[in-house]
C-alpha cells in the first residue's frame, strides 16, 4: 500500500490544510525535481501515443487541440478514467509528461474528502515522481 505523497511545497501546504483524519497516516515526501517540458516534445509524445481504449483514443484527439498544460489537465481532470486499463494509462501520462499533473495534483487536494482521494492523489503524485525521474535523466 502507498503511504508516500510526493508535493511540493505549495502543494504540501494545501494538504496540510486538510483535516487533520484524511492526513493521518502518510508520509509527505517534497518534490524538489524540475523539468520543463516543450510543447513540441509533448506534441510528438501524444501523436506517437497509442491506446487500446477507444474512448482514451477520442481524449487523445481532444489533448492533440489544445495549446498548453492547462488545457490538457482540465481534459484529463474532467475525464473518467477509473476503468482504463494500467497500460494505457501508463501510456497516456507518458505521452502527457508531468507538467498537467502538477496542476491536476493542484487542483485535486482541496477537494479532497475521503481516505480514496488521498490514495488517488498518492497515486497521482508518484507517477508525476516517476516521470519526472524518466524525464530529467533522459531529456537534459
Amino acid at each position: 500500500m502507498m503511504t508516500e505523497l510526493h508535493l511540493t511545497l505549495a502543494e504540501q501546504k494545501l494538504f496540510a490544510s486538510l483535516p487533520a483524519n484524511l492526513r493521518e497516516g502518510w508520509t509527505v515526501v517534497e518534490e524538489m525535481q524540475k523539468f520543463d517540458d516543450t510543447i513540441t516534445h509533448r506534441r510528438t509524445r501524444v501523436s506517437f501515443l497509442k491506446l487500446h481504449d477507444p474512448k482514451l483514443n477520442v481524449l487523445k484527439e481532444q489533448i492533440e487541440g489544445t495549446k498548453d498544460a492547462a488545457e490538457i489537465a482540465k481534459l484529463v481532470a474532467d475525464f473518467d478514467l477509473k476503468e482504463v486499463q494500467q497500460a494505457d494509462l501508463a501510456e497516456l501520462f507518458f505521452a502527457l509528461g508531468p507538467q498537467p499533473l502538477y496542476l491536476i495534483i493542484a487542483a485535486t487536494i482541496p477537494t479532497v474528502k475521503t481516505d480514496k482521494d488521498v490514495e488517488s492523489l498518492a497515486a497521482l503524485s508518484l507517477i508525476r515522481n516517476a516521470l519526472l525521474r524518466a524525464f530529467v535523466r533522459n531529456y537534459t
